[in-house]
């Protein structure tokens, strides 16, 4: 046998082991899987953020008009109303900065939806236009919609990506609506 043969043959032997080895396997499939689990997770926990975020938003809104609704809260405004939201939300991060309400009178026998889509804050305005809040007389069915902005929990998670696809400012709107009818109070009486 030649020296060259003998060369191959080592060489051949050493791929044959090298083929045969199982070191390293477990690597392999991790390399491959935990990406995929990983991108599930933060799939999971933005969907579970964004899902608390939009209840507490929504529950702050239902306890803010139930409070107006009764009278509990007296000339509602636009700051009043954002404080009231932002305490019975808690969970809203940047709450009161990112917060922005439209109070609309409906005709509830001649009914239209609210036109367009409820407004949020324009960060890029430098003097953002001051909103003033009509509220409603006795038995005026009111329509209160609210947007908020919020940045992502996983901004580099698919979800969140998706999130704010359209947004320059890396922010996504959670908007809730509500309306309700002013009661009507009695006159007091003095005798």
């Amino acid at each position: 046998m030649s020296a060259r043969q003998t060369k191959g043959r080592r060489r051949f032997r050493r791929f044959r082991r090298f083929r045969r080895s199982e070191d390293g396997t477990a690597t392999i499939e991790f390399v491959i899987l935990f990406p995929l689990i990983w991108m599930a997770f933060g799939m999971a926990m933005e969907a579970g953020m964004y899902t608390v975020q939009n209840t507490m938003l929504e529950r702050g809104l239902d306890l803010t008009v139930r409070e107006v609704r009764l009278g509990i809260v007296k000339e509602p405004n636009h700051a009043l109303l954002v404080t009231r939201i932002c305490a019975n939300a808690r969970l809203l991060p940047n709450c009161a900065d990112s917060l922005r309400m439209e109070m609309i009178r409906a005709n509830p026998r001649a009914w239209t939806a609210p036109s367009g889509t409820v407004r949020c804050i324009d960060r890029a305005e430098a003097k953002p236009p001051a909103i003033t809040i009509t509220n409603g007389g006795n038995n005026e069915l009111m329509v209160l919609r609210a947007c908020i902005l919020i940045k992502p929990l996983m901004p580099f998670a698919e979800l969140g990506r998706a999130l704010v696809d359209d947004n320059p400012a890396g922010e996504y709107a959670l908007t809730a609506t509500s309306s309700y009818v002013m009661e009507p109070f009695a006159p007091k009486i003095t005798r």
